[in-house]
């Protein structure tokens, strides 16, 4: 099977991410992207980059208009990626079916591979992580009140995954050898199993 991983590896990747805030969806995308030689793209970094600062995100009249301008220019930078030949780590919540469909319409475009990787972690433990955790580019540092609101709207907009999805399910829990190698070993799962 490792045959296999090599394979798929050499095939272009569009990665997109299911977990709550404070899952460890960044730590394991940052680290993935690097192992996989992939372009990571981030929510939080793309707001931070057109809008300049927390502070001027944080005073924007309407959040709708910008996650459309931040997934705007994301959903773009990922079909030039991906044009391009290149694999994707799209580190942002996909919670919606129907932007993950988008998503795989665009792979199979470019002869990519589109995965899902469900981070899983315990509320309580993401909780935590979302207060401890150094505020950076590409994460925030929230309150538990706002991170409790965070993963409620989370929670409520989320979609499990469906048939004919390519999910690899990551323990948030343990480091990222550990996931790395789950994430291998389910990949090569993926593939055989979408090709028979």
């Amino acid at each position: 099977m490792y045959w296999y991983i090599l394979f798929v590896m050499q095939q272009p990747l569009l990665v997109m991410f299911l977990g709550s805030p404070g899952s460890g969806k960044s730590y394991f995308a940052r680290q993935l992207a690097e192992k996989i030689k992939a372009v990571r793209l981030n929510g939080d970094s793309m707001r931070m980059a057109i809008y300049g600062s927390v502070e001027n995100i944080d005073c924007q009249l309407s959040k709708d208009v910008v996650n459309q301008q931040t997934f705007g220019a994301i959903d773009y930078a990922v079909e030039q990626i991906l044009a391009a030949g290149c694999s994707v780590v799209y580190d942002a919540h996909h919670n919606k079916r129907d932007h993950r469909a988008k998503n795989e319409k665009l792979a199979k475009q470019y002869a990519a591979v589109s995965i899902l990787v469900w981070i899983k972690t315990p509320y309580e433990v993401a909780l935590r992580r979302g207060q401890e955790r150094a505020a950076s580019a590409d994460q925030r540092q929230h309150s538990e009140e706002r991170m409790k609101e965070s993963i409620a709207r989370h929670m409520a907009n989320f979609d499990a995954p469906v048939d004919g999805e390519r999910v690899i399910t990551i323990d948030g829990l343990v480091d990222f050898e550990k996931q790395y190698d789950s994430y291998l070993s389910q990949l090569a799962e993926c593939m055989t199993t979408s090709e028979k």
